[in-house]
């Protein structure tokens, strides 16, 4: 079956709100070059940094050709060459209307034709989100050969009160239709390959409910510390960062029915559903030796950069399955996965000692899914060692980075990997009591447990599967 290319069909404009921040220099740049690299970009298009910091186009146009170098051992240079003749900055406020209003004429003399999608990229904290709403209301961007779209990075918001803040901010100026929220965790195929895999396979469909499933494992490992981002990420923490957005998308398309329409409501209300079955059971907060001593970080600096947490869902397929989520930086290596472990039946409890069935969805860094089995040693006795059977699940069809594919589906309008309000609030209902309760007192889940860089995390984690009568499993290749 031919899959059709997914291109960029209308021209466009993409404003980066933040354009000399981290986000876009690791994630937003590299996604743009490979865009032009495979020609899927209109003949007619600009990108524009906007950001506090002052910079002229040539100089932010070199911001950019290093940021992709970064990325690209071997970069395409003709392509490099053409899309940054592509590329403007314009030094503003977030706050000053006067800003916009000039930008919006120097706007006009970049956009050759007037007919366009207009994108405006949020690469900023959230408490910048509300000025920028207004302004761009305010000075009108939106317009009839001009649609605007606004993009969101996540987090929206830092608790749930913040968050329906900004939905309040944004239905008061923008129609849902223009208003899409980003976690690029949900543009990476082996994420949204999660549902796909449990419903096209009988076997998976048959064995992935309470009666089989022992426990679900979920991790993201990081082995670089905040790289320098201190004043967002103090602020922020992982659970913040990485569970409340991340991971609990994962967890929500392992776990979720599959809805009877493949709409975007219907997925949302789907995964929002899974969402608001979670309970907490136990967490473990932990922080990188050295964390105090980086640039920007207060000595005295509570920040968790490492958690892992038990949670129980009353959904009905999974009620009394326990998930153990766990994510840190500055760890042993750089590695996603979801483990499902099944539980032995009577002839697995009739010879004590055997390692458990596992399924592993690697997300990262290679994509890849295995079975881990056993099977009997040559002999009389009856002796088992590991077999393991898998292989990668690699794109063979219109194959992107997360934040290529979702840009392309912004400027055509699809919403579909993008977020709802509903699990949005879902997720920060989980999150909010463990945040408040470490933020205003010092209880003993709040304990901040020091581990060594490179290495699997604090102690108390292990402790806190062991408790149940389960390891973590850790990657082996």
């Amino acid at each position: 079956m031919k899959i059709p290319f997914q291109i960029a069909e209308s021209n466009f404009t993409l404003v980066l709100f933040g354009a000399s921040g981290s986000l876009a220099k690791l994630k937003l740049f590299p996604a743009l070059y490979e865009l032009e690299k495979e020609k899927r970009m209109p003949k007619d298009y600009a990108i524009v940094g906007y950001a506090r910091t002052p910079m002229t186009d040539e100089a932010f146009r070199r911001f950019f050709e290093k940021a992709v170098r970064q990325q690209e051992k071997n970069p395409d240079e003709a392509a490099l060459k053409r899309i940054l003749a592509h590329i403007h900055y314009y030094t503003g406020s977030y706050t000053e209307q006067a800003s916009y209003k000039t930008f919006l004429k120097q706007l006009k003399t970049i956009e050759k034709n007037p007919s366009r999608v207009r994108l405006a990229y949020f690469s900023v904290p959230p408490d910048a989100f509300p000025d920028i709403f207004k302004n761009l209301a305010t000075v009108n961007w939106n317009t009839k050969k001009a649609p605007l779209r606004l993009i969101i990075e996540k987090p929206f918001g830092y608790n749930l009160a913040s968050a329906k803040k900004l939905k309040k901010a944004l239905q008061k100026n923008f129609k849902p239709e223009q208003i899409y929220l980003l976690d690029h965790y949900l543009g990476k195929e082996a994420v949204s390959n999660l549902l796909s895999l449990r419903y096209a396979n009988s076997i998976l469909t048959t064995l992935m409910t309470r009666e089989f499933v022992s426990n679900i494992q979920i991790t993201a490992m990081e082995d670089k510390d905040i790289e320098g981002r201190a004043n967002y990420f103090d602020h922020v923490g992982i659970l913040r960062d990485m569970v409340q957005s991340h991971l609990l998308q994962v967890l929500a398309y392992l776990t979720m029915y599959s809805p009877r329409t493949k709409t975007k409501s219907a997925i949302q209300h789907e995964k929002a559903r899974v969402l608001k079955s979670i309970r907490v059971g136990k967490v473990v907060r932990g922080q990188y030796m050295g964390y105090n001593k980086e640039p920007g970080i207060p000595k005295d600096s509570q920040t968790e950069t490492y958690t892992a947490l038990k949670l129980l869902l009353k959904h009905p397929l999974w009620k009394g399955v326990p998930v153990y989520i766990r994510s840190g930086k500055s760890l042993q290596k750089k590695w996603t996965s979801v483990v499902i472990e099944f539980a032995p039946r009577r002839p697995q409890r009739e010879t004590p000692g055997l390692p458990p069935n596992r399924l592993v969805i690697q997300l990262q860094p290679h994509e890849k899914i295995e079975f881990h089995l056993l099977t009997k040693l040559g002999g009389k006795t009856f002796d088992f060692h590991d077999l393991t059977t898998g292989r990668p699940i690699y794109c063979s069809g219109d194959c992107l980075v997360e934040h290529g594919r979702l840009l392309l589906d912004a400027i055509a309008g699809k919403q579909g990997l993008f977020l709802g309000f509903e699990e949005i609030f879902a997720a920060w209902r989980v999150i909010d009591p463990l945040q408040k309760s470490c933020d205003h007192a010092r209880s003993k889940h709040c304990e901040l447990h020091l581990y060594k860089k490179g290495s699997l995390g604090p102690k108390a984690a292990d402790e806190l599967i062991q408790a149940d009568g389960f390891e973590w499993f850790n990657s082996t290749s």
